[in-house]
């Protein structure tokens, strides 16, 4: 069962990561699978994480 991390500190958790796939509520990983440092995310995600937002202040 993966890890989860708490989302409070980082919105962009909330997505699924495009980029390497990570679940909603886990880190995004490297290309050797370890977790980025400082609860960074990649920019991808969120781009994701925007694109979902406005799409629903939109509606």
């Amino acid at each position: 069962m993966p890890r989860r991390e708490p989302t409070i500190h980082n919105p962009a958790l909330t997505v699924t990561c495009p980029h390497c796939r990570c679940v909603p509520g886990a880190p995004c990983l490297d290309s050797r699978g370890s977790r980025l440092t400082g609860g960074r995310v990649h920019r991808r995600r969120t781009a994701e994480y925007v694109r979902r937002g406005a799409a629903t202040t939109t509606r």
